[in-house]
């Protein structure tokens, strides 16, 4: 068992986070704290240096994360400074004030190792193959190039949030004539850059600025999932966004909603230089990634020791839904596992009818390893509970949509409901076609959990069949007892007809011997 505190030291904000390892190597989060506290506040007109008062803002954050780490039985501490401290010609001499005061082994990371982090932390969060990711903090900006899951490109800029904003006072209103300024400021560092032009890539983008973004759209539209990370957003409403929050001054910013009040000083610079990078690159999508360098930092710790060394894992969304059961006190999960196989094995033979598409297979196989955590809640209802903690839970590889059909096939494991939907807030995301898709999925694991309705794992074999006007399966039993499994599937008959529109045929079959 292992305790990792992490501690990022931005230009802007400082976080603590504490992670718990487990001896299996699972993994969960068990404290965070962020705190603004405007480090790099100051610099452009202090000869760039940091000033005492952003210092002892910082010191007194440092203080209390040492109490804490002390608390919480800290066995390796994992602290950084980025561009900010970086930067300062003073950087040196407040490295070791920390070390003096607090004990904290704070150290300066380059540009390049914060672009390296950055990667680390998205790659292992957001299912993408090829990108290119932006890290906007209050001093700079890091920006790579992803292809095949790999980083070819790298660079950091000067460009942050908090610098631009005091290089051209831009906190209160700001003129057309200033916007212009600050663009002509911005593109003159992007220009050189070939590498980037025209990638027509999806762009996933991290840090403060981005997620404000992604908050003031979410609010703008009502959107129903109140999560950020891997958030998707419109070129074009991005640029609404951009002249919405540009053409309004300091107070009318703060009333934005969705904005925090207080980045409401330097978003026009954040947003300013975001728009100007996505001008550039002419992306496919825009991708909000809530992970970044501190994720990074946990993943080159843990990477090496847990992942048998590799940056990330071959399949992001399983060993997120196992990393994700095994942090909770349940049972073992061979009913889970059983249940998850029979699924999945009627998925794979029935392919002629039910039309699905391999990324479903994957969604099934994550719904049905969660199905039954519910029960830590309440075992009346779980299946509404497992619902709730699947569409809730920190599970990466899973768009917005696809967490919520993973939520919904689970509400269904005992069988489709109507009255189910009333649980679940957010059964009105998805479309048509993608609740059609949760009601065959959902079938395959409510008649594997009827199967195994005993915890006896007495199937040993299922043999799926479909021609024209009909569907077999032929279930073979370990045991010759299948009153249990038969009370339990039948009931089901009548909605394999309604979702699939033929009439199924079971049969029983044990050692040979065929029951009635």
């Amino acid at each position: 068992m292992e305790r990792i505190a992490i501690i990022d030291l931005g230009s802007n904000s400082v976080r603590f986070v504490i992670m718990h390892i487990e001896s299996d190597g699972a993994y969960k989060l068990v404290y965070q704290e962020k705190k603004g506290i405007r480090l790099s506040e100051g610099m452009t007109e202090n000869h760039m240096s940091l000033t005492e008062a952003a210092q002892e803002r910082a010191l007194s954050c440092m203080r209390v994360y040492a109490h804490m780490a002390s608390v919480h039985h800290i066995t390796h501490m994992i602290a950084v400074a980025t561009a900010a401290v970086r930067n300062a010609v003073n950087g040196n001499n407040f490295l070791s004030r920390v070390q003096q005061e607090t004990g904290i082994p704070l150290k300066v990371i380059t540009g390049k190792q914060e672009a390296e982090l950055g990667y680390r932390g998205v790659v292992n969060t957001i299912n993408e193959t090829d990108f290119i990711m932006f890290d906007l903090g209050g001093a700079s900006i890091e920006i790579s190039l992803i292809k095949n899951r790999q980083r070819i490109e790298s660079v950091s800029l000067p460009l942050g949030a908090v610098t631009v904003t005091e290089k051209f006072h831009s906190q209160e209103t700001v003129s057309s004539d200033v916007k212009k300024s600050m663009r002509d400021y911005i593109k003159q560092y992007l220009r050189p850059l070939e590498w980037l032009k025209n990638q027509s890539l999806p762009i996933i983008g991290v840090g403060g600025t981005m997620r404000n973004l992604a908050k003031i759209h979410q609010k703008k539209f009502h959107y129903a999932i109140p999560k950020l990370h891997n958030y998707e957003i419109s070129c074009t409403d991005l640029f609404d966004l951009c002249a919405l929050i540009c053409d309004k001054n300091y107070e009318e910013r703060k009333k934005i909603p969705g904005l925090s009040s207080e980045r409401a000083d330097i978003i026009v610079a954040g947003v300013l230089i975001i728009s100007e990078l996505v001008r550039m690159i002419n992306p496919s999508r825009l991708i909000v990634s809530g992970c970044g360098l501190r994720e990074g930092l946990f993943f080159y710790y843990y990477g090496p020791s847990y992942m048998n060394g590799q940056n990330y894992p071959r399949d992001m969304l399983l060993f997120s839904v196992l990393n994700y059961r095994h942090t909770l006190p349940l049972d073992d999960d061979r009913h889970s596992r059983y249940v998850t196989s029979l699924a999945v094995s009627m998925f794979d033979q029935w392919k002629p009818m039910h039309h699905l598409l391999p990324r479903d297979r994957q969604l099934l196989t994550a719904s049905g390893l969660l199905h039954d955590i519910g029960k830590l809640i309440n075992y009346y209802n779980h299946a509404a509970h497992s619902a709730y903690m699947i569409a809730n839970a920190h599970i990466f590889g899973l768009s917005h949509h696809e967490q919520i059909i993973c939520a919904l096939i689970a509400a269904f494991h005992h069988g489709y409901s109507g009255k189910m939907t009333r649980f679940i807030s957010y059964y009105q995301v998805l479309n048509s076609e993608e609740l059609t898709r949760v009601r065959r999925l959902s079938l395959f694991l409510s008649m594997a959990e009827a199967l195994d309705e005993t915890y006896e794992q007495c199937v040993k074999k299922l043999s799926c069949h479909v021609q024209e006007t009909a569907a077999d399966i032929e279930i073979e039993l370990y045991s010759g007892n299948c009153d249990t499994a038969r009370h339990s599937l039948e009931p089901l008959m009548s909605s394999f007809e309604k979702t699939f529109k033929k009439p199924l045929s079971i049969t029983w079959k044990t050692d040979g011997t065929r029951l009635l």
